[in-house]
């Protein structure tokens, strides 16, 4: 099954999320989240504590934003431990890199 996406969650490990866009197509979705222009295509938006990151990742999943998979505290671990604390439910798309322009694409 291929899944198509617009954007991932590339940090959130701290008191910020940071997004980064493959296209255009769901910059307003996340701009109307309270998300700012960071890097050219990154958008970014702090977030307090892990209640208010959990919000923020629920209404990025419903989003088909997919959340990126890789060492150390990756935005997916960072959705399985919110998860695993009860603090949201439901499945992620995650997203693994095999090479920095191929990755596949799973939902958890």
């Amino acid at each position: 099954m291929e899944t198509h996406i617009d954007a991932y969650v590339r940090q959130a490990d701290g008191n910020c999320i940071k997004v980064m866009l493959f296209n255009g197509r769901s910059r307003a979705s996340l701009q109307a989240l309270g998300f700012t222009a960071g890097d050219e295509n990154t958008l970014t938006l702090p977030v307090p504590d892990d209640a208010a990151k959990a919000a923020v990742f629920l209404r990025l999943r419903d989003l088909g934003v997919a959340f990126s998979a890789g060492r150390e505290w990756c935005p997916a671990d960072v959705f399985e431990h919110l998860r695993d604390r009860d603090l949201l439910t439901g499945p992620y798309l995650r997203l693994a890199w095999h090479t920095p322009q191929q990755f596949t694409v799973t939902q958890e």
